[in-house]
């Protein structure tokens, strides 16, 4: 099933009494921004939109991202949850035909809203309280012990999906996409979790009750040390996606200040060295939370972290997609994506609605053009504990949210892309040389969207360990990525030429007259530009390259000449989004024509 996009959703979700099936919702109110524009949160697979109704408040998830046995999923979940009753989980109803959107209907989750904090709210307003902090510790290792005693898994324990309240005492899980139950073994897993709360080696086939351990070992041990070192919080840049540790920490210990730092506090070696060696362990290495707090089943792994000054982390490991705020094109293709977005603010609007409410917006360039923005309005505006101001120009920042669709101007002629903020934790400023780590770094990794199926093996790629092949790597140089390009540009310099041979880069080898190439997958550069390395589209053209144009000399030309070009045009779409819109509308008329002809 292809589901609709964001933008489809947000138009069906004007009009609820017409777009939604179930009666209740029907007659609901839906949360919006100060534009007045159904406000969407992404979390894995769905859309997220708050509705109001009859004093009751809800979650409606919206699918839009391929997911195996959907419904058989969601319906083996229910059934199990059911059975349990368990203050854990909240009441949900998987709706198969939840939503009418373009005369079709679509899939929801009608699921009942969470009360208290996300843990990562939580925590940053209160990693200082002791008391707190030590509730929440009890709480999250009894939830460990149900979940392990059941044989269920969550599959992705993270701040974001642990709610909080009653000062630590209660809290629940959100966001069962990736849930693990008897009655789904067969299938596999659909996700693999927060990057910065998941084992290194987790990989697709990672799969069973076993799918929390690792996420419940690091959260113990985290809270435990703020608890006696609050301070760590900000000295480790903590925040509701990281929580001292980071993915890089898990990858290689070795290279982690954080790591190095428990070396060297008695109170914590031991537990960081045990912790040290299940990241470096096989993922069904991995013990329960009981064994690690008692010091049994750790891995028998040599480790080689010590209380001395650390190397530096290879490269940054997001969560998400690490995107330059000041690529507008690039942030464009994201729409729909939960992101991670760097950017050094420009400008800092403050004004109010017409129905009187404050909002602020941060702007990464000139308003009056295609920029990216952060917008916050008043519901933000309550969630952050300090309001940016004129003060804030010229910082750098770091925004985790959803990418919504452009909002566009005809009169005054401009074009805005924004991440809206809702919580507090969503927003950080940042040093230069954090931003300039961070853009030079990788992103998330999901099932089936990536060859590289585990943290280790990416970190294995950037040291030079393995070689995995790439359509931007040059002979005698590392791979540049978009975001490393805008970094060079922003510290003033270019690469240096490649090496020629015979005239051409040998990043864009193209395919020999019979079609068959190393990188022949990787090479139809404008569609990847335009439809994304893996797409429908993408595909269809390589296809029809080597199926009908290969074969003849003047197919092999046009081919040659189609790869001469592609590299001068590339920079331009990315720069571009009308010229974007333009190649898209041909290419997609040309796929239209090819698939004809099938």
């Amino acid at each position: 099933m292809t589901y609709p996009t964001l933008e489809q959703y947000n138009e069906a979700f004007q009009h609820p009494q017409l777009a939604l099936a179930d009666p209740d919702l029907k007659k609901g109110a839906i949360a919006t921004t100060g534009l007045g524009l159904p406000l969407a949160l992404c979390g894995g697979f769905a859309l997220t939109y708050t509705v109001t109704t009859g004093g009751a408040k809800y979650a409606v998830r919206c699918f839009h991202k391929q997911s195996n046995a959907l419904e058989k999923r969601y319906s083996a979940i229910s059934n199990r949850l059911k059975s349990l009753r368990s203050p854990y989980f909240l009441d949900f109803e998987f709706q198969p035909q939840g939503v009418r959107v373009n005369g079709k209907t679509f899939p929801v989750v009608k699921m009942a809203w969470a009360s208290g904090d996300t843990l990562g709210e939580f925590l940053e307003a209160r990693y200082r309280s002791k008391s707190d902090l030590q509730q929440l510790i009890s709480s999250l290792r009894a939830l460990a012990t149900y979940l392990e005693g059941q044989n269920i898994a969550h599959g992705d324990i993270q701040p974001g999906n642990v709610m909080v309240s009653n000062g630590g005492r209660s809290i629940q899980l959100i966001d069962y996409d990736g849930m693990f139950v008897d009655d789904l073994r067969s299938l596999g897993s659909a996700e693999l979790g927060h990057r910065n709360f998941q084992h290194p080696r987790r990989t697709g086939s990672s799969w069973g009750p076993r799918l929390d351990r690792f996420s419940f070992i690091a959260l113990n041990l985290a809270l435990r040390v703020l608890d006696a070192h609050p301070d760590l919080w900000t000295k480790t840049q903590s925040d509701g996606d990281a929580i001292l540790f980071k993915a890089n920490d898990f990858a290689d210990p070795s290279r982690s200040a954080i790591f190095s730092d428990l070396f060297g506090r008695p109170q914590f070696a031991e537990d960081a060295k045990n912790f040290a060696a299940i990241c470096q362990a096989s993922f069904d290495k991995i013990p329960t939370l009981e064994d690690f707090l008692g010091r049994k089943n750790i891995p028998q792994v040599v480790i080689s972290v010590s209380p001395t000054a650390p190397v530096a982390p290879a490269q940054y490991m997001s969560a998400f997609p690490v995107l330059n705020a000041t690529n507008y094109a690039l942030c464009l293709r994201h729409v729909g994506d939960r992101v991670e977005l760097i950017g050094r603010i420009v400008e800092v609007k403050q004004d109010k609605t017409r129905h009187g409410k404050p909002y602020v917006f941060i702007n990464f360039g000139p308003w009056q053009g295609e920029i990216v923005k952060i917008s916050i309005w008043s519901e933000g505006l309550r969630a952050l504990t300090q309001r940016p101001d004129q003060g804030w120009i010229g910082k750098w920042v770091s925004v985790v949210g959803l990418m919504e669709p452009p909002y566009r101007s005809r009169k005054y002629k401009y074009s805005h892309l924004a991440i809206s903020i809702t919580q507090a934790n969503q927003l950080h400023l940042i040093t230069e040389s954090e931003a300039r780590f961070r853009l030079s770094g990788t992103s998330t990794r999901s099932v089936g969207s990536t060859s590289r199926s585990s943290n280790k093996e990416i970190l294995d790629e950037i040291r030079g360990t393995t070689r995995t092949p790439s359509r931007a790597t040059v002979p005698g140089r590392a791979p540049t990525t978009a975001n490393q390009a805008v970094l060079q540009a922003m510290k003033g310099s270019q690469p240096a030429p490649a090496p020629r041979t015979h005239g051409r880069s040998p990043a864009y080898t193209h395919s020999s007259a019979s079609g068959k190439s190393g990188t022949a997958k990787d090479n139809c550069f404008i569609a990847t530009a335009v439809y994304g390395q893996d797409a429908p589209e993408t595909n269809a053209l390589r296809a029809w390259r080597d199926r009908a144009l290969t074969p003849s000399l003047l197919g092999r030309v046009f081919v040659k000449c189609y790869y001469e070009l592609s590299p001068r045009v590339v920079p331009l779409l990315q720069r571009s989004a009308r010229l974007t819109a333009v190649v898209r509308a041909t290419l997609d008329w040309l796929v239209h024509r090819i698939e004809q002809r099938k």
